[in-house]
């Protein structure tokens, strides 16, 4: 059997074994794929997108946003709408993700720009929920203060590997569309798994219980600051880095002016803002044993997870990381996901990715809706 690289647009391939059957391509392809990035890129990158795109993130974000839900109304006892604007509270590390993503370029810790941030992210996130999770009385103000540095370790984790995806994708373009696929993928199969085990958890443990488990994938960030294979800049001035943030602000600010910037991310902010988000009065409603529907009494409750579900399958189903499986269809999807990744709205920086803005909005426009 002879592993053949069928390429596609923009320099990716999918490597297909010929005259193998196609359950074992559909298979083995995706660990073929998985191998060729770890060769390509260190196995080191590649375990730090699993671990922080689909176990931290999606996993662990999931499982923390449904504790969360149940955790303001069955222990601190806060109403919906208070609910709602104490959780936007908790996005504001999310909002300064720009802030995060200039101090890991431009000031550098023990000579290491990533892996020391992702050991502080670990710990933070440990701490944090630990002290949530074994507090017995825990104020609400103090557990809102944890839960936004759990928030914040979150977002400098997250903003820490888009770093090092924006470094590899310049460095390597020719996999930047693998790479892109690996973090969506990653993160879609977390998030699913997270909230389908998250509403059986919360029986099962109750809220503070998975606020405790929630401190393993935290603690994996860590390990993955440890292991992680980076450079080391020695002989960094300290005095520079004044002038340095000075400097990146400036390069952001001019990028923001950009049409191909601004536009969009105005239209995002106004459209994710003016839309009505009854979320956490619905989730009110719904665990209601007296006013709500009656069939929540009966069912356990993950079916509230269930409605959760249907943006990540979607991104799974049009994620294009599974044209590694051979079908032409799939190989279609990956063409067109090239095409898009090949525009020149990405500026060439050491951070040059237009994902950070694309969240910074996001959460902006939620908290603003949390707020209103």
């Amino acid at each position: 059997m002879v592993v053949e690289e069928q390429s596609l647009e923009n320099g990716g391939s999918v490597h297909v074994v010929k005259g193998e059957s196609n359950f074992r391509n559909v298979v083995c392809g995706p660990v073929r794929w998985l191998k060729m990035l770890s060769s390509e890129l260190h196995w080191s990158f590649v375990f730090g997108v699993v671990s922080l795109y689909g176990i931290n993130q999606g996993l662990g974000g999931s499982l923390g946003r449904v504790a969360t839900e149940y955790y303001m109304k069955d222990v601190q006892k806060v109403q919906p709408s208070e609910s709602q604007a104490l959780t936007a509270i908790t996005k504001i590390p999310w909002i300064i993700k720009p802030l995060w993503g200039i101090l890991t370029d431009v000031l550098p810790i023990f000579g290491f720009h990533r892996r020391p941030y992702f050991i502080l992210a670990g710990v933070l996130g440990v701490v944090s929920l630990l002290f949530i999770s074994l507090h017995s009385n825990l104020h609400l103000y103090l557990a809102l203060f944890w839960m936004t540095i759990s928030s914040a370790a979150m977002a400098i984790a997250d903003v820490t590997i888009d770093a090092c995806t924006a470094y590899n994708s310049i460095k390597h373009p020719s996999l930047a569309s693998d790479m892109q696929s690996l973090c969506s993928l990653s993160s879609s199969i977390g998030a699913l798994l997270g909230f389908f085990m998250s509403g059986i958890l919360v029986h099962l443990v109750g809220s503070k219980g998975v606020f405790g488990l929630l401190t393993f994938p935290f603690a994996l960030v860590s390990v993955v600051g440890i292991v992680f294979s980076e450079p080391h800049v020695p002989g960094f001035s300290y005095k520079q880095v004044n002038q340095k943030f000075t400097d990146a602000g400036k390069a952001m600010w001019r990028t923001m002016k950009c049409s191909d910037v601004w536009r969009p991310s105005l239209y995002m902010y106004i459209s994710l803002t003016l839309g009505l988000n009854i979320h956490e009065g619905l989730f009110y409603w719904f665990t209601d044993s007296k006013d709500g529907p009656l069939f929540a009494q009966v069912l356990p409750k993950q079916i509230v997870s269930i409605f959760k579900l249907h943006p990540k399958i979607s991104n799974m189903l049009r994620e294009p990381t599974w044209s590694v499986l051979g079908n032409s269809w799939f190989h279609s999807l990956h063409w067109f996901n090239r095409i898009d990744s090949s525009s020149n709205v990405i500026p060439t920086s050491p951070k040059g990715s237009s994902v950070p803005r694309t969240l910074f909005v996001d959460s902006t426009s939620l908290c603003s809706i949390g707020n209103a």
